[in-house]
């Protein structure tokens, strides 16, 4: 399965306040994360968790709940949007981003701007977001979180190597490697640099065996380098592990391995 975009958010530590409810660390280390509602914000952090592991219909129907929960939750808007951008149905991005950009929250410095970077692509999809991107990596660059919001600003201009890079530094802050392994994968295989993106993608495999979408995204790798066989067989690790998972990707696989083998 392709990467996602925002396919990777981490939540910060949980500190609870009673008006405005939000999650912040000592000395604001990571971007805090403002709402009203308790139960939002634990629908909001489940579906941080989906994305991770590429269950995107799971985080997507989280992202709405929490929104149907809290109409005012600014991340979870953000969050929903830029999944929607990252998927290609603009229509839903539109209307998403609308409304957390409507947002009557008070929002912490960290999320003005993350609202300025999506009013910027509610204009222009295709913006150049990065150097808001780099502020906010500047004032958080503790929090996972500012990096994949300055990846995700590269991946909208197909600058692969500037997104490399930001996940390398993104490594060095969380504990969380797995989906930083999974999306340094996807951006090697764009830079044609395969040697790099079978690596990782091994190390991703590595931490997460239990999961299907390591498998799948191997399967991506062997379909990129043309080993169709070895493709298939990474596509039916993860059908074995999750029968929802790659079933049409590995027949596809077998097809073409079997063609050549015909000719």
């Amino acid at each position: 399965m392709k990467k996602p975009k925002t396919i990777g958010l981490l939540l910060p530590v949980i500190i609870l306040f009673l008006v405005p409810l939000c999650t912040q660390e000592v000395k604001e280390t990571k971007i805090p994360v403002t709402t009203e509602s308790e139960s939002a914000l634990a629908l909001y952090k489940e579906g941080i968790t989906a994305g991770e592991q590429v269950y995107l219909d799971k985080a997507l129907d989280l992202f709405n709940q929490a929104l149907a929960d809290d109409p005012d939750f600014f991340m979870a808007g953000y969050t929903l949007a830029t999944y929607y951008l990252y998927l290609g149905n603009n229509e839903e991005f539109q209307k998403v981003a609308e409304q957390a950009l409507k947002s009557k929250a008070e929002l912490s410095e960290g999320e003005e701007l993350m609202k300025t970077m999506l009013g910027m692509w509610v204009a222009d999809p295709k913006a150049d977001a990065t150097e808001t991107g780099k502020k906010l990596v500047e004032m958080y660059p503790e929090d996972y979180q500012a990096y994949n919001q300055l990846a995700f600003s590269q991946i909208i201009i197909n600058d692969f190597a500037g997104e490399v890079e930001t996940f390398k530094k993104a490594l060095e802050v969380t504990e969380n490697q797995a989906p930083i392994y999974n999306v340094l994968g996807y951006a090697y295989m764009e830079l044609e640099q395969y040697e790099e993106a079978e690596s990782v993608l091994d190390k991703y495999i590595e931490m997460e065996p239990n999961l299907p979408n390591p498998y799948d995204s191997k399967g991506d790798y062997f379909m990129k380098v043309e080993e169709y066989g070895k493709a298939y067989e990474s596509y039916m690790k993860a059908y074995e592990i999750d029968s929802l998972w790659s079933y049409t990707k590995a027949m596809n696989a077998k097809a073409l391995h079997d063609s050549l083998q015909v000719e």
